[in-house]
């Protein structure tokens, strides 16, 4: 999103709030000076905006209570999905009492955006799906964005060249060419998978966005299946294609699903049942020191089915912090950093 575009929007979204907002306020807000909340504000009447100005110690900016319609904000399709999309994905946010925030400002967008791109921006809702649980940020194009969502919302077939990803140590893949039935864009882990229904193989499968290369559209439509799961993230988690992480153990844990579901999150590891007093966790990462490190935070017992690496790098964690608690236990605890010395 261009900085004029993102500054108009910031300072049409304060507008929006029924008060006068002195000229100080607005640039101390958009951290602007004010001769650029001047030309700003001359730049939204341009428009079409009826903006009410008032000179003196009480005067300032506000945004017209006789408008009968609010022009659309010129933001292009890239722009409108950009903002869009961190917007949506704020409705899962991991961070705490952003929810209610993003709600607000998505309602806003689509209510100031040209005709021509709400269309596009309002079928985010419906056909993304963030997991809880991870940080929703898409590092496809937005144009690519626009391109998957209208193919679902049109239900019109997908033409495109796919490179899947390597197993480490595995011999170059084949690019691959496809025509699939495109019907949800769902986040994992930083990156958005596509959802589709692949005729050729009778199946469904699932593709990494930022891997899609599309051809000219067939302009080929399908008639609609029903979906494979009821909760679509959760069936993305399970069938991505590609390998999820650089490392990869199984580990029983000695509590139910339910509870051990609430202490892993998707990113690290995926839990089934193995009775009703034990789960199989499938853990993951980078490394067997992040591995050991989600598992220490488990308040409950569990045991390494099949990682030697995984075993070494808790005997490792362990001894350490055994040696810290020992230490502690001969110092004693200081009671300022002042009290720690060389």
């Amino acid at each position: 999103m261009s900085q004029t575009a993102a500054r108009l929007l910031g300072l049409l979204s304060l507008l929006m709030v029924p008060r006068t907002w002195s000229g100080t306020e607005l640039a101390d807000r958009l951290e602007v000076s004010p001769r650029t909340v001047r030309n700003d504000i001359g730049a939204l009447r341009d428009i079409g905006y009826v903006i009410d100005g008032t000179r003196g110690n009480e005067g300032g900016y506000r945004l017209s209570p006789f408008n009968s319609a609010i022009p659309p904000l010129p933001l292009d399709s890239d722009e409108a999905v950009a903002v869009a999309v961190g917007l949506h994905s704020g409705l899962s946010c991991i961070i705490g009492g952003m929810e209610e925030t993003s709600a607000r400002a998505l309602a806003k967008l689509e209510h100031i955006l040209p005709a021509t791109v709400r269309t596009r921006v309002h079928s985010l809702a419906h056909f993304t799906v963030p997991v809880t649980g991870n940080q929703p940020m898409p590092i496809v194009e937005p144009g690519l964005i626009v391109s998957l969502i209208d193919h679902c919302h049109r239900h019109e077939r997908l033409r495109f060249r796919y490179l899947p990803e390597d197993a480490p140590g595995s011999q170059p893949t084949e690019e691959l060419h496809l025509e699939v039935e495109p019907y949800r864009l769902v986040n994992r882990q930083h990156r958005w998978y596509l959802l589709a229904f692949d005729p050729t193989a009778d199946d469904w499968r699932v593709f990494r966005a930022e891997r899609i290369s599309p051809k000219t559209p067939s302009g080929l439509r399908f008639e609609p299946r029903p979906l494979p799961a009821r909760d679509i993230g959760d069936y993305v988690e399970r069938h991505s294609i590609g390998p999820r992480w650089r490392h990869s153990a199984t580990v029983i844990v000695m509590a139910p699903t339910a509870e051990v579901k609430s202490m892993i999150m998707p990113a690290e590891g995926t839990v089934e049942p193995v009775d009703d007093d034990r789960s199989l966790v499938t853990i993951g990462g980078q490394d067997p020191t992040t591995m050991a490190l989600a598992l220490a935070r488990l308040e409950v017992d569990f045991a390494v089915v099949d990682s030697s690496e995984l075993r070494d790098s808790l005997q490792t964690l362990a001894d350490r912090l055994g040696r810290a608690a020992e230490q502690n236990k001969a110092v004693g605890q200081p009671d300022r950093p002042s009290d720690i010395s060389g």
